[in-house]
């Protein structure tokens, strides 16, 4: 149930800023960056977050592959993504 409420709540802050985004019921989401996805997973890494890039892959070349957790660190993550990607 925690994951249920995190991924809402993720999903309510990705829509609130229209940060493309894909979300099929699992246990992680999709996301693409404004700016390079290298560059991304590179900034959020040295913050401690780690996230799967998806460069190359048919369909989600570009993404980034963010597994879903507590609301907490959703938070956590929301608030280190938001400084690195500009929103």
């Amino acid at each position: 149930s925690e994951v249920i409420r995190a991924r809402e709540w993720i999903k309510t802050q990705l829509d609130k800023h229209d940060i493309r985004h894909h979300m099929d019921g699992g246990n992680f989401f999709l996301i693409w960056p404004n700016n390079d996805s290298s560059k991304i997973e590179a900034s959020l890494k040295s913050l401690g977050i780690l996230v799967r890039n998806m460069n190359n892959k048919p369909l989600i070349n570009d993404s980034l592959r963010v597994s879903i957790g507590t609301t907490n660190q959703m938070r956590q993550f929301w608030k280190a993504y938001k400084n690195v990607d500009c929103i």
